[in-house]
């Protein structure tokens, strides 16, 4: 089941050109901006609510 998601997955990528590896580097660049350890370690405060 896992296996077909990734292949379905891997194949949309393709077919659109989206670079999985880039993507996923970018989604943990923004969230690391929003949840940074130092601001959200031991908090389940949303993102906006850190100061």
């Amino acid at each position: 089941m896992i296996a077909d998601i990734f292949i379905y997955l891997l194949s949309m990528s393709h077919d659109l050109g989206i670079d999985l590896v880039e993507a996923a580097a970018k989604k943990l660049e923004e969230s690391h901006a929003r949840y940074s350890i130092e601001k959200s370690r031991g908090s389940s405060k949303k993102y906006t609510e850190l100061t």
